[in-house]
């Protein structure tokens, strides 16, 4: 990633975008699931890559800029979104899944190791990345941090755990490979396209099998309802998807996760802050806060090094001294 290259305004809103659909769409997926009781996580999975699909289809089909490049795209990194499309559905179903059994706060626990696992996608899936040691020591700090900031005891399923495990993996996967395949320029949009319908075909079967009975005896007693959770939770994931994609593309997997993480502890302190909360602050708060933007500011500065050095120019050799023939 090379910031001076680019609009650093854009770069912001990029970032502020992505920052602030993860956390509606957690707090979303958390309320409906978890607190309000609507206990069917595949189904909602299966709704949202379908809705995605339904809405970007007339503009991938219709746009001639779009229409004329699919053949192309497909034929290139077919295998790519295959393999992003079903890592998704894993990483999406699985997560919300979670949620049912476990607290949000553990499940950032455990997907606070994002970072580290992205890095370790990545170096398999890009031969040419590898992070330097000043970025390898930003990221264990913050993924310690958070792990240490948001972890409250609380009564926490296996199955809970095993499930966000899985997501957390297939995110990784998702997250890497979906780095190197933007890395080709490929419109964010269409990623989302390509990948949508092959995460809710990986749903069905999953869908129809665990919750077919259930949803349907929940339909009858409130059909209103289901329609506004799903339609509601289908609009926010389209934008995030899209803004995900976004954000890979403008920066990278590993410093997308990197800015989640620091987010994360970033809304722990400032709720703190404004809602006069400061007493309450523990030493295990205080120390997760240290390290996670101790770590960060380990990361940022290896980056600033990486394009300083890039930007230098290479070095000459002294020319060595004449010989007359």
């Amino acid at each position: 990633m090379d910031l001076s290259t680019k609009n650093v305004t854009w770069v912001l809103l990029v970032v502020a975008g992505y920052l602030s659909f993860n956390t509606s769409i957690n707090l979303f997926n958390r309320w409906c699931l978890g607190v309000h009781g609507f206990s069917f996580p595949l189904t909602i999975t299966f709704c949202h890559f379908t809705f995605a699909a339904l809405v970007l289809t007339p503009f991938m089909l219709l746009i001639p800029s779009y229409r004329e490049k699919h053949a192309e795209n497909w034929n290139r990194d077919w295998k790519g979104y295959l393999i992003t499309g079903i890592a998704t559905a894993i990483n999406v179903g699985f997560n919300n899944s979670s949620l049912v059994y476990i607290s949000l706060s553990m499940n950032q626990v455990i997907t606070a190791t994002m970072p580290v696992l992205t890095c370790m996608c990545a170096m398999a899936i890009e031969k040419h990345y590898r992070p330097n040691s000043w970025q390898v020591y930003g990221i264990l700090p913050i993924c310690a941090g958070v792990m240490l900031a948001v972890y409250e005891e609380a009564h926490n399923e296996t199955v809970g755990i095993i499930l966000v495990s899985v997501a957390t993996l297939a995110n990784a996967v998702r997250t890497a490979l979906s780095s190197f395949i933007l890395s080709g320029k490929l419109d964010c949009l269409v990623m989302t396209w390509y990948c949508a319908p092959i995460s809710a075909l990986a749903m069905i079967p999953f869908a129809i099998y665990r919750e077919r009975t259930q949803l349907g005896e929940y339909f009858e007693r409130a059909s209103g309802e289901t329609y506004m959770i799903l339609l509601g939770g289908s609009t926010l994931a389209l934008c995030y998807n899209y803004i995900l994609f976004l954000t890979i593309q403008t920066l990278s997997g590993v410093t997308m996760n990197v800015m989640g993480n620091v987010k994360i502890i970033l809304l722990l302190f400032l709720s703190r802050v404004f809602l006069g909360e400061l007493a309450e602050i523990d030493v295990q708060l205080a120390a997760g806060v240290a390290l996670t933007f101790g770590g960060f500011f380990l990361y940022r500065q290896a980056l600033y090094y990486g394009t300083y050095v890039k930007s230098l120019p290479p070095p000459v050799s002294p020319a060595g001294p004449k010989t007359e023939v």
